[in-house]
């Protein structure tokens, strides 16, 4: 015991890392984990957890825990319950102010309510590991075993394992710290703030970035925060016709004080009109945080989705065209053809009668010559049954291809009998962002007349490697040329197919047989899920190899 602090004093003395046990890890730093690799944390020293998390003035303050488990939702309450009792026991219950707790559930401060933590990032980033930051100095490091020991009983007493970390690594990192995905409300007593914010506080900028990243948009978050300051409050009428899932739109409002409900009537409070302010302030800043969780959707580690239906032809593979030249040192070093590079190298190394070695003037590269550009138009359900977060899924997809790619990207929505053009082709994320953020979820799904006016729409155009995205929870309900909608939608994707158009679906397990049918009729690949979430539609996307 006394050689284990000994060592965790030494190691927090030099600016590194300790693993304590099989499954935590302990510093003053950051730490960062790969999903790849979840086995091995890296600590990143040159980044002070205090100073990272909280703005504090002094380094070496706080103690940064990761105790590692099998990927599970934790129950937040029930760790604190059980951390506080033991407090208790052992006459440390003030210290429980100055430890915060984050797990896949949420987190806080271990007294507070712990209903802070709840942005989608953070939870998902925390389903492997329980976080502590903890207000400990060296001569107290024993309470840090004690705390440690106290995490894996309560892990254990709700069925979950714990996880063997198999290394650390200490390392130097970039700085400042991008910890943008880790933004959220919170109730820390560990805060220090060293500079001034003007009027605002620090929950303006965490309930700002929590809901533009839930809503998509920080336009659209705003828009919906006006129309509580309106006369239009009265009638949420407009509101039902743009959220199918108005109650839980309402409900989160409510739970970040945004609106508060009077009277029957919503109404903005004081925090929502302060942070109206603070989004027009800071409009560009918000965004630039918000394309860069969007663009970093989905998160390493997430299973690859393979197709329930597909013809390999279908399949694009443009490596480029191949030519070969000898490298210049002056331009830059891409990819080297090896076998003309050692052949090269055995030459000119018996003529000058030297052992084998590789010299500059060997080396061969391969030059690729790509044919750039695609053209996607995505076509998005916007029937009734894909209101809420399906439909808030499928614009996040939309801006992800924006932002990822130099692709232009089209996006139209079918509903009832009728067929939109929400955003014509264009590689401008502010025109995509403004085009989906007028998208309404009602009616019927026709199917047949989708396909048939993306087809038309997309002839009419002169497009490179054109590629058609459907997204979708259902199966055709309304027919065009027949009086059955599936056979319409079958004609309809069989002109896909004559017209050589690339064609790619995301649907639902249970609509598998129907979709499997038109999806064999356009000659395209059919991915099935369990959701259309936003992780799991980019996750398809990008393993798909539609992409050029």
């Amino acid at each position: 015991m006394i050689k284990l602090l000994e060592k965790i004093k030494n190691e927090f003395a030099k600016g590194r890392g300790v693993r304590i046990g099989e499954a935590a890890v302990a510093s003053r730093k950051i730490h960062v984990i790969s999903p790849e690799r979840p086995q091995l944390v890296r600590i990143i020293t040159n980044s002070d957890a205090g100073k990272v998390f909280y703005n504090r003035f002094n380094e070496g303050e706080i103690v940064h825990v990761d105790l590692f488990h099998e990927v599970r939702r934790v129950d937040v309450k029930k760790v604190a319950e059980n951390l506080l009792k033991a407090l208790t026991e052992v006459s440390k219950e003030a210290l429980g102010d100055f430890i915060d707790i984050q797990t896949g559930s949420g987190g806080g401060r271990l007294t507070g309510t712990l209903n802070y933590g709840k942005t989608e990032s953070l939870l998902k980033n925390h389903l492997n590991h329980v976080h502590l930051a903890v207000l400990l100095d060296d001569d107290n490091l024993d309470f840090l075993l004690f705390l440690i020991i106290k995490v894996e009983e309560a892990l254990l007493e709700q069925g979950i394992e714990i996880r063997k970390v198999e290394k650390i690594r200490n390392d130097i990192g970039n700085t400042p710290c991008d910890l943008s995905p880790y933004a959220t409300n919170s109730d820390s007593f560990l805060k220090q703030t060293n500079f001034s914010k003007g009027p605002f506080t620090e929950n303006e900028y965490q309930r700002a970035i929590e809901l533009s990243e839930y809503f998509g948009s920080i336009n659209e978050l705003q828009e919906l925060l006006e129309y509580f300051k309106s006369e239009k409050r009265k009638d949420l009428f407009e509101l039902k016709k743009k959220y199918g899932d108005l109650n839980e739109v309402l409900a989160r409002l409510e739970r970040n004080a945004i609106v508060c409900k009077k009277s029957g009537v919503y109404n903005l409070t004081k925090e929502g009109e302060s942070l109206i302010e603070y989004i027009k302030q800071n409009n560009k800043e918000i965004e630039l945080i918000l394309k860069r969780m969007i663009r970093d959707l989905p998160k390493k580690g997430e299973k690859i989705i393979t197709p329930a239906f597909g013809n390999a032809k279908n399949t694009l593979k443009n490596k480029g065209i191949l030519s070969k030249k000898i490298y210049n040192k002056n331009e830059w070093l891409e990819e080297i053809e090896i076998t003309e590079t050692i052949k090269r190298a055995l030459i000119r190394c018996y003529s000058e009668r030297k052992k084998l070695s590789i010299s500059t003037e060997d080396i061969v590269i391969i030059k690729r010559s790509f044919e750039k550009g695609q053209d996607i138009c995505l076509l998005i359900d916007a029937s009734a049954s894909m209101a809420g977060e399906r439909l808030r899924s499928a614009k996040y997809l939309a801006k992800h291809i924006v932002l990822t790619s130099y692709r232009r990207v089209s996006v139209l929505t079918f509903q009832e009998k009728e067929v939109k053009i929400c955003v014509p082709f264009t590689k401008n994320f502010s025109q995509v962002d403004y085009g989906v953020s007028s998208i309404a979820s009602s009616g019927l799904t026709p199917l047949a007349l989708a396909l048939e006016r993306a087809l038309s729409y997309m002839c009419s155009k002169n497009l490179k490697n054109p590629l058609i995205i459907l997204v979708t929870d259902g199966i055709p309900t309304v027919p065009v040329w027949s009086t059955d909608p599936v056979k319409d939608a079958i004609i309809a994707a069989q002109n896909i197919r004559k017209k050589k158009i690339d064609f790619c679906c995301i649907g639902l397990q249970p609509n598998k047989d129907c979709l499997t049918k038109i999806v064999e009729a356009a000659n395209g690949k059919l991915y099935i899920v369990e959701e259309l979430d936003k992780d799991v539609l980019v996750n398809v996307l990008n393993n798909s190899r539609h992409l050029i």
